[in-house]
């Protein structure tokens, strides 16, 4: 297993708000588990494909602890230190299952804090760190009427199919280069 990167910042949101995104840790299961349950019943649709409404505490427990061989997760908790959500998580991003193939990704941010830029700042950090590791390919399947996922991969480059399997669905994929 490789070691865990070590990249974390602070960065201002459009409307001024301030995040830490940073790599994931063993101990964020309690803030992701929150962050997961504070979503909308359309944002758990979107990140889930409509196929889970709740994790169980051991799958929490595996994505806040990547095989960073072939997973990476960044997250972003709130900055503001003159509130109490210095430590609330409010977007994650993550690829997994990193193979000759690709891997496939997936991103979320709290409905109360999207539409300030939050995703594709976790998306591009998350893209440059994939191509660091040799990554030729990042890949996500979405649901053809998510519009935000929609803008967000094209925004950063990513070709839009119709998935084969499922005409609900789409397909997003990134082809990188070696650094």
């Amino acid at each position: 297993m490789s070691t865990a990167p070590h990249a974390s910042g602070t960065v201002a949101l459009r409307d001024g708000r301030r995040v830490v995104i940073r790599p994931i840790q063993r101990d964020d299961v309690a803030h992701n588990a929150a962050f997961l349950e504070g979503l909308s019943p359309p944002s758990k649709h979107f990140l889930f494909l409509g196929g889970i409404s709740r994790l169980t505490d051991a799958a929490l427990q595996r994505l806040c602890d990547p095989d960073y061989s072939h997973d990476m997760a960044y997250i972003a908790l709130a900055a503001d230190a003159s509130t109490s959500s210095g430590d609330r998580q409010v977007g994650v991003c993550r690829y997994a299952g990193a193979d000759a193939a690709g891997a496939e990704i997936s991103v979320a941010v709290a409905d109360d804090w999207q539409n300030q830029g939050l995703g594709k700042l976790l998306l591009r950090r998350l893209i440059d760190d994939a191509r660091a590791r040799g990554i030729h390919r990042l890949y996500s399947m979405d649901a053809a009427n998510n519009e935000r996922m929609r803008r967000l991969a094209r925004q950063l480059g990513f070709v839009e199919r119709p998935d084969p399997a499922d005409i609900h669905q789409v397909i997003y994929s990134l082809q990188l280069q070696r650094p």
